[in-house]
């Protein structure tokens, strides 16, 4: 008796520190903390993507991005949040949640949690190769866009049954292997141009310091959602009460 009521316990403090669901109007995306990881504008085409994503198929994704996670495990903040929001629907429990920590004290973490009904089709060993390999990649190289986007593009295909996820499996490490060669081959023939033909054009000389526009952090206040809703005007509609049970996996870089 005396553990179940610390459990309940537990849990009522957890979702008392948890960020309200976006109502007004409902977002997709959705940003917390006093730093920005997209401009309004990508944001706005994130949160376009996933709405029509989710209008066409009942599947929701939301990505969330927080600088703080009130002393819990990414995973435990991610699936608090997916169970008191209601992402995806209660007759399928079709939601997934996309937790990223940028910014603030210790690790820059990820995590990707899918609702007990999309378990099977995307198990944590998918959701850990995603984050390795769409995700992690382009967050070291400053893109945080396209690091969301790919990730995003695998978790639609895999959740809608384009195929299979062990056809994302085989195929991802032959493209990698393949751009890599690719890129040596490209490497070795600009080698021998500049070696022959001397002079010509050179790269460089533009100060390109990395990370997104020179780093992450500064130009955007606090507040979450990007100010901007985009897409229709009755908001994001995958809400609809679905329930997580841990599946997933995490990451950080």
């Amino acid at each position: 008796m005396k553990l179940a009521v610390i459990f309940i316990f537990t849990c009522f403090a957890a979702f008392g520190q948890l960020p309200d669901r976006p109502s007004n109007p409902p977002r997709a995306y959705n940003e917390f903390g006093k730093e920005r990881l997209l401009s309004d504008a990508d944001a706005t085409t994130i949160e376009n993507e996933l709405r029509a994503f989710e209008e066409a198929t009942s599947n929701a994704i939301v990505v969330v991005v927080v600088d703080d996670l009130k002393g819990m495990e990414i995973e435990q903040f991610a699936d608090e949040l997916g169970e008191a929001w209601g992402v995806g629907t209660a007759e399928h429990d079709n939601g997934i949640v996309m937790l990223i920590k940028p910014f603030g004290e210790g690790r820059r973490q990820v995590t990707l949690r899918t609702g007990r009904g999309l378990e099977g089709i995307i198990p944590d060993l998918v959701c850990k190769d995603i984050i390795d390999r769409e995700f992690i990649p382009n967050m070291k190289d400053g893109n945080p866009l396209k690091g969301i986007q790919q990730s995003v593009k695998i978790l639609k295909d895999l959740s809608t049954k384009e195929y299979n996820y062990t056809h994302y499996q085989k195929e991802k490490p032959k493209n990698v292997i393949g751009g890599i060669f690719a890129l040596l081959i490209i490497m070795l023939v600009i080698y021998a141009i500049i070696k022959k033909g001397g002079g010509g054009s050179t790269l460089g000389g533009r100060g390109y310091r990395g990370g997104y526009w020179g780093g992450f952090g500064g130009g955007f206040g606090g507040g979450f959602g990007g100010g901007n809703s985009g897409g229709s005007s009755g908001g994001f509609g995958g809400f609809g009460g679905g329930s997580f049970g841990g599946g997933g996996a995490s990451g950080d870089w």
